[in-house]
């Protein structure tokens, strides 16, 4: 989990209100969308809380949400079932982290049991499909016994969304991603490549990785053109560096379904169309019959398309398939 603060706003957010009391559930959720909007913000009130949450949890309050405040949370976390917390912005803040084709409406029913009882055998875990110690410490903590979160096979349509990195991210947006030296050229601006890739290595193999640092090994690389971004040859330099067994380059749509039901994720080149007025670097991570679902690395907004729309406005696909598979 990424640490989140005060100003923050993202869905890490709203998961930790619910987890830690903040916000309550007490009926089902209609719009989970509209859920996330309004209470995804990391505001005044949330530190206050967050301060005397962890307070009460013998931690340093400094109203910051890190790793050992993450830890405290997974601990805290109550087991959901279909009998406990059924109906619960416990079960809510799961179905968010589990993040598949379920309907996220803060019930625990039978499409949930299941996407949990897959979560749980992609990691090695008991396959009751009862969240438990060790089903939350996976899903937030993102390591069983030493395993790196990574994304899960499909079992009955579930996909498990990555880290959803943004370019315009304030700990990095203005930091140069140039090679001559142009200041204009910015992670803000230029660094789509470096940000959507970051969201893989990120979740699935060294959670200390972010977009720059991926950006300083494109420049390390001679990866980063002049003028339009990053070369293509990056993801051929990741795949070795981070020694994936299979990296398919490819504009195949059926190539790119095939990797996501292995488990794996997807960096797209995009052409002009919804996602871009030029070129453009997503990651997908779940499909349906209708779409293409992608963490956009320049917007908070654009998260899926249409197939027909999406397979004619590619450039080019680069397949990271799982190592298990």
């Amino acid at each position: 989990m990424l640490t989140i603060r005060h100003k923050d706003s993202d869905r890490l957010v709203v998961i930790a209100k619910l987890l830690t009391g903040f916000v309550t559930v007490k009926t089902k959720v209609e719009d989970v969308d509209s859920f996330i909007k309004l209470h995804q913000s990391f505001d005044a009130d949330f530190v206050a809380h967050i301060v005397a949450w962890q307070g009460n949890h013998g931690l340093t309050p400094d109203g910051v949400i890190g790793p050992k405040t993450w830890a405290a949370i997974a601990g805290a976390a109550p087991t959901c079932s279909t009998s406990k917390h059924k109906t619960s912005g416990y079960t809510l803040a799961l179905q968010i982290l589990v993040d598949s084709s379920i309907t996220a409406d803060a019930i625990y029913g039978r499409r949930t049991k299941n996407a949990v009882a897959a979560y749980q055998s992609c990691k090695g875990l008991a396959c009751d499909g009862i969240c438990g110690p060790k089903t939350w410490t996976a899903l937030i903590i993102g390591t069983v016994e030493g395993v790196p979160t990574h994304a899960v096979a499909v079992s009955e349509g579930v996909f498990v969304q990555p880290t959803d990195f943004k370019q315009y991210d304030k700990r990095w947006a203005d930091k140069m991603y140039s090679n001559h030296g142009d200041r204009e050229q910015t992670m803000r601006t230029s660094a789509c490549g470096p940000t959507s890739m970051a969201d893989i290595v990120h979740f699935v193999v060294d959670n200390t990785i972010n977009p720059y640092t991926l950006a300083l090994m494109a420049l390390e690389w001679k990866d980063r053109t002049y003028n339009s971004g990053t070369s293509w040859k990056f993801f051929t330099h990741i795949q070795a560096k981070y020694g994936w067994k299979k990296m398919v380059a490819t504009k195949s749509i059926e190539t790119l379904k095939a990797c996501l039901d292995a488990g794996g994720y997807v960096v797209c080149c995009m052409g002009k169309g919804y996602w871009t007025s030029g070129g453009h670097f997503i990651c997908a991570w779940k499909y349906s019959n209708k779409y293409i679902y992608c963490n956009d690395p320049a917007s908070g907004k654009r998260t899926h398309q249409n197939v027909t729309d999406f397979v004619k406005q590619r450039k080019q696909f680069f397949c990271f398939f799982p190592n298990a598979a």
